[in-house]
């Protein structure tokens, strides 16, 4: 047991100096260079190096001094690495606010709108093709080197082209101001839609029966979520340093926009292993409370009736 607790200190202390320490301590270093600098002289080398032989000097002969100024160092690393994640937890909801509607709701039927242009657009394409397919075949027949064919193909691609238009707004209605909101919302709208499952309930059930590989999958992925809103965390700090020292803004909007599209990728990727996994494991739980499937797999029906269980009268 002390083998473990030790080996579990060691890690738990090497995640905190790489998580806060290090760009804690990064950020400190820029921020005293940025007092010293300002924006006048913001890359003057040689005022930047003479401040530094000014600090090392008047340290040269007070180890006391010098290691008291490391701990300080260090323990404004620390309160700057947590506020970075504490404004991470901000942006991650920015991210994911669904109100109030006087906030968002402009954003919302923008979005709206333009999911409903796309998604018009990707209908009327079904709906030609599917009146086209009659003559196509029939033309087929009667003239199999007419290059019917290649025209289907490029017709097929024309509606792949515009149902991803559609999609890359969101793959539901959207009701959400940001595309990473409703792309995780979008997770209960489609299991719903397609097992009658009410996810909210459904999924803590579902999570006691996966296998440690899939859970682990599932954590990564919503630690790299967290990790992108934190890395837009520090982007909101370094803006801040801006004020004294403009190359800190430039660094702070690039980190912010890294950081969004890393939040992207990682609510993308993190939507996607949660639909599979109740597409892979929804049948497995319905078996498990004594639910035949005649199907062999959830219909909607067998969903609601879940669902009516698991919500309990709530």
């Amino acid at each position: 047991m002390n083998a473990f607790l030790a080996e579990l200190g060691k890690k738990l202390a090497e995640r905190w100096v790489s998580l806060l320490v290090v760009p804690g301590a990064l950020f400190v270093a820029l921020a005293a260079t940025g007092s010293a600098l300002g924006h006048r002289h913001a890359l003057d080398r040689r005022l930047l190096g003479r401040a530094v032989e000014e600090l090392a000097t008047h340290y040269d002969r007070r180890p006391v001094s010098a290691v008291l100024l490391f701990v300080a160092v260090l323990a404004a690393a620390a309160v700057v690495g947590l506020l970075a994640r504490a404004l991470g937890t901000v942006v991650e909801r920015a991210w994911l606010i669904s109100g109030p509607a006087w906030l968002t709701g402009r954003l919302v039927r923008r979005r709206q709108d333009r999911w409903t242009i796309a998604a018009s657009r990707a209908a009327a394409g079904r709906a030609a093709a599917a009146e086209q397919a009659p003559a196509g075949r029939a033309a087929a027949a009667e003239q199999a080197a007419s290059g019917r064919a290649a025209a289907a193909e490029q017709a097929a691609a024309d509606r792949a082209a515009l149902a991803e238009e559609r999609n890359a707004i969101a793959l539901t209605r959207p009701a959400r101001a940001t595309w990473i909101g409703d792309r995780l919302r979008g997770v209960g709208v489609r299991v719903h839609a397609q097992y009658g499952l009410d996810f909210p309930f459904a999924w803590p059930r579902l999570w006691t029966l996966l296998p440690e590989a899939c859970r682990n999958d599932l954590i990564a992925a919503r630690e790299a979520l967290a990790c992108a809103a934190t890395q837009s965390g520090w982007g909101l700090l370094y803006l801040c340093l801006g004020l004294v020292w403009w190359p800190a803004a430039a660094a702070g909007a690039a980190l912010m926009l890294l950081g969004w599209r890393r939040g992207r990728e990682a609510a993308a990727n993190l939507a996607d292993l949660t639909e599979a996994t109740v597409d892979l494991y929804a049948a497995d739980l319905a078996l498990l409370l004594g639910v035949d499937l005649p199907s062999g797999h959830v219909t909607p029906a067998v969903g609601r009736q879940l669902s009516e269980r698991f919500r309990k009268g709530a």
